[in-house]
This record gives structure tokens, C-alpha cells and sequence, in this order.
């Protein structure tokens, strides 16, 4: 039986190889090893094709040796492209038959051997074929799919070719296994191939799409119990609004999903922030704002304004810009922080300002009132008879004692004004934007110290807890010793202020105590009068 031209058949054969070759490339560049190596074996393949094409033509060592060659080079790489997909260990003696082949066939190259590189060819060749179909025999996670099938379609069919080969090699059919000849078995072969070698590639194309497909449900999954899991909030906003919010989030915030998917992201910020969270969405979407992080305060539907960390970065959410925000809860940091202030800048006991707080708000009531030019008073207050109350009571009551005094000093005066406690029954009370007129700022200092006179003089009514459960009401008595000073707008005096304060309150004990002293302004004092 006649077969098929054979140079035409012999083009056809390297032109549809190295189209695949071409497209496995393209494909595979830069990094899937897979196609990569199945784009390199296809090339091999039509590379032999070109060889046995010169047969009769160019010396008998280009189609017996380099032809030969390939077809090898082109069968082992497809072994290590299946012992990769199965983490394989790479194992160079692979390599072997590519080169004790050839140098076989070096000494083999006369007609008279055609037999002999026949049979030992077909062995060889099929003996990887036998070990490609047995690695794709055996199930793997990578090789998922009909592409395994597919492939194991192709193996088989090129092994039979060189079942036939070796069959005719054994026979003695020279001339159907002479590419010279255009015989039916020769026509046949070559076809047999080209299909086997195209159902490898497609097998490995599809087993490629396969895995690429798995990987990708793979990492949507772990990506949403990622996010689902995360102990840190996480929202997407996009065009202002909410495109998704974590459980976690929901959760702080106390909204379910339908709450919040759709609306506007601000509408759940502070007023006083949504200005600097609208710059840093505007900044996060055209990537000029990674890494930076601030506060804000959030409305929650349960627990009121919390505070939260917000950083995020630029993302794109189905096929638009979006911004990917994280957010931490930061409520409890925040008020220990407060708290921390609060215990660096205030009296424990009494919650007033301390003696440090105290000194700083004077300082800047002495730069305001150089651009306002009014008065301002500072009244340095020591309690008369505090003593005998915690000999007779226990510190207990005494402690009752000055939380009085506190509250009842704060009652005397404006919102605007300082009320400080400088240690054990020193008190400050400090008058800001009295008058620009001495005179009367004078009176009115000296009428808001009267009124604390009056107020600290009334008895105080102290309870007290007893061992036994019990409580007990006393009632103690003691009067107040002020020392008055006027101030106007020179800074950088507040020593001197309080030290004249302190002397002028030395000098109403002095005195006979419950009373006020004003104390007289330093000659050429003109900032401190």
C-alpha cells in the first residue's frame, strides 16, 4: 500500500511543531516551567523532522545522529515535565540515553545498520514512553482533569509507532522504515507522531488550566477565610462607598452586612474627621498615600464613638480603583492614654489640675493677655485648722475634706477659670480676662475671694465607713487663708507670680488667718502689678 509524499508529509510535521513550539512559548513565558518544557520538546521534535528530511540528501550522521538525538531529547523532556508536576526530585542520568544514543549510532550509519538503529531506537524511545504512560497512570493532585486522560492518549499512540517500528526493525521491512520511501507504515508513523505529540500538549495545556483554575479557588478560599478570620477590620470602599466589610468589622461596629454595603462611607465617621478621611481615600486610590495611618473616631450602632487606626492601600475592586482600608480598635488605648495625661496633668484625689498644669495654663494666660490687654488674679489658698481633722478622723476624712473644698472652689468660679491643687491643703485659683482696668479688675478678684472665704468656711459634713459596716457623720470646721495677686501680660513671670501668691497667703496667716492678703507688686513690676 502506497503511502503519503513523504517530503510534504515531512513539512507538514515540522511546520505544525514548531507552531506549537511558537504558541507554548508564548504562552508559558515567564513562568510555567510546564509549557516552557513542552514548547522545547515540541521544537525537538520538528528539529528531528528536519533532520530525517535530508536523508539521502546530507551525510547519513545528520538524520541517524542528530535526528535521532532529538526525538530522544524531545521524549525526555516530557518525562521531566510529568516527574516535575509530581515533585519529583530532578535526577541528571535522566539525561543518559541522550547521549549513549547517539554515540551508538556515531558507529552505526550505514544502511546495513538501518535495522539495528531501528530496533534499538524503538527500544529506547519506547521504553520512556512506557514510563510516561506509567507516571500518568497514577493519580496525582498535579495532573488533575481530562488532560491527564488526553495525554495518556498521546504516550500511547506514539508507543505504538514504535511498537511497529520495532515489529518491522524484527521483520526486516527495510523499506517501510526508510523515510525515503513513501511507504503506508512510514505515512502512518509519521502521522501516528504528530497526532500523539499534539494530544501531549493538549494534555498538558489542559492539566496547566486545570491547576491554574484549582489554584485560583484555592486562593479565593484562603483568601476569604483570611479575611473573614482577620482580628483586624477590613473594608473596601470605592466611588465613597462601602463595597465589603469583614466580620470582624460588622462585629465592632455592631451592623450586619445589609447595613452597611452601599452606604456612604463618612456617614459612619466623626464630622471632625471626614475632611481627612475624604484627602486620604482621594490620596489611597492614586497610590500616594502607603503606609500612612491615623486615627479616627467611628459611630458604632451599640456602643457610641469609638476610636479606630485606619491605614489601607489602592486596590482594584471588579475591574475599578478601590481602596483596601484596615482597621484596628484602639478605644482602650485611647483612654489609657487620656488616663495617663490625666494622672500626669491632675491631682488623683481631687481630679483638679496639678501644680504642673497649673504653671503651663498661667503661662499662656500671661501670652493671651498681651494680646488682649486685660488683668487676670492668682489667688494661692492654704486651709486653716486642716490638721486637727486628720488626727481626730484619719486621713480618711481628711482626704473627704479636700474633694470638698475642690468641688465648692470650682463652684465659685467661671468655666473660663483654674482651680489647682498644689499638695496636701494648698489650693490655686487662678481669674483670667478680668478687666483692662486695674481697679475694677481688682474688685472683682477681690469679690470672687471673698466668695471663696464665705463658701470654705461653712462646715463641712464628712461620712464615714466603720469596720462593722457601719457608717458615721462628723462634722468639722475650718476656715481658709488667701493670698491675692494681679497680673497683666508680660510672660516668663509665672515663678514670680506664684512666689508673691504664696508670700501674700503667709502673710493672712500672719494676720490671724481666715482672711485675704493682696500682695504688693515688685518695684518697677510693671507686668506683675
Amino acid at each position: 500500500m502506497t503511502g503519503m509524499h513523504a517530503p510534504t508529509l515531512l513539512l507538514v510535521v515540522v511546520i505544525i511543531s514548531f507552531a506549537w513550539a511558537l504558541a507554548l512559548a508564548s504562552v508559558g513565558l515567564p513562568r510555567k516551567k510546564d509549557l516552557i518544557l513542552c514548547a522545547l520538546a515540541m521544537a525537538l521534535h520538528g528539529v528531528a523532522y528536519v533532520c530525517f528530511a535530508q536523508t539521502g540528501k546530507a551525510p547519513p550522521f545528520v538524520p541517524v545522529v542528530l535526528g535521532n538525538t532529538a526525538i530522544l531529547g524531545s521524549l525526555v523532556l516530557l518525562v521531566e515535565i510529568f516527574l516535575d508536576l509530581r515533585a519529583v526530585p530532578a535526577r541528571r542520568w535522566w539525561w543518559a540515553p541522550v547521549v549513549v544514543l547517539p554515540l551508538a549510532f556515531v558507529f552505526l550509519q550505514s544502511p546495513s545498520h538501518l535495522a539495528l538503529r531501528v530496533a534499538m531506537a524503538s527500544a529506547v524511545f519506547g521504553g520512556l514512553c512506557v514510563w510516561l504512560g506509567w507516571l500518568l497512570c497514577r493519580p496525582h493532585p498535579a495532573l488533575p482533569g481530562r488532560g491527564r486522560y488526553i495525554a495518556l492518549t498521546g504516550v500511547l499512540l506514539v508507543l505504538l509507532i514504535f511498537v511497529l517500528r520495532l515489529h518491522g526493525a524484527l521483520i526486516e521491512q527495510h523499506p517501510a522504515l526508510s523515510f525515503r520511501d513513501a511507504s503506508f507504515l512510514q505515512s502512518f508513523t509519521i502521522m501516528a507522531a504528530l497526532v500523539g505529540m499534539t494530544l501531549l500538549v493538549l494534555g498538558v495545556l489542559m492539566m496547566s488550566e486545570a491547576r491554574l483554575a484549582k489554584a485560583l479557588v484555592l486562593s479565593h478560599t484562603n483568601y476569604r477565610l483570611l479575611v473573614e478570620n482577620a482580628s483586624e477590620g477590613i473594608v473596601v470602599a470605592q466611588s465613597g462607598r462601602v463595597q465589603f466589610a469583614n466580620p470582624m468589622l460588622l462585629s465592632w461596629l455592631g451592623y450586619t452586612a445589609d447595613d452597611v454595603l452601599g452606604q456612604n462611607l463618612l456617614q459612619f465617621v466623626h464630622e471632625d474627621d471626614r475632611a481627612k478621611v475624604l484627602e486620604s481615600y482621594n490620596l489611597r486610590v492614586q497610590g500616594l498615600a502607603q503606609g500612612l495611618k491615623y486615627p479616627l473616631r467611628v459611630f458604632t450602632h451599640d456602643r457610641g464613638m469609638r476610636w479606630f487606626e485606619i491605614s489601607g492601600t489602592q486596590f482594584e475592586w471588579e475591574g475599578r480603583p478601590a481602596t483596601l482600608n484596615f482597621l484596628t480598635d484602639i478605644q482602650d488605648r485611647v483612654e489609657m492614654e487620656s488616663q495617663i495625661r490625666a494622672l500626669a496633668y491632675h491631682d488623683s484625689l481631687t481630679q483638679l489640675p496639678n501644680r504642673v498644669l497649673m504653671r503651663d495654663r498661667l503661662k499662656q494666660a500671661l501670652a493671651s493677655h498681651k494680646r488682649v490687654p486685660r488683668y487676670g488674679a492668682l489667688m494661692f489658698l492654704d486651709l486653716d485648722h486642716f490638721k486637727p481633722v486628720n488626727d481626730a478622723h484619719g486621713h480618711a476624712a481628711g482626704d473627704l475634706v479636700l474633694i470638698q473644698v475642690a468641688q465648692r472652689l470650682m463652684r465659685c468660679v467661671r468655666v473660663a477659670d483654674t482651680v489647682a491643687r498644689f499638695g496636701g491643703d494648698e489650693f490655686v485659683v487662678m481669674l483670667s480676662d478680668l478687666h483692662e482696668d486695674r481697679p475694677t479688675s481688682l474688685a472683682q478678684a477681690r469679690g470672687v475671694a471673698d466668695k471663696v472665704l464665705r463658701s470654705l468656711s461653712e462646715p463641712y459634713h464628712l461620712t464615714l465607713p466603720q469596720d462593722d459596716g457601719s457608717v458615721r457623720t462628723v462634722t468639722h470646721e475650718c476656715g481658709v487663708s488667701i493670698g491675692l495677686v494681679l497680673f497683666h501680660s508680660e510672660t516668663g513671670c509665672e515663678d514670680r507670680l506664684l512666689q508673691r501668691a504664696d508670700s501674700a497667703m503667709y502673710r493672712a496667716k500672719d494676720a490671724g488667718r481666715h482672711t485675704i492678703v493682696l500682695g504688693d507688686p515688685e518695684p518697677g513690676d510693671t507686668a506683675c502689678a
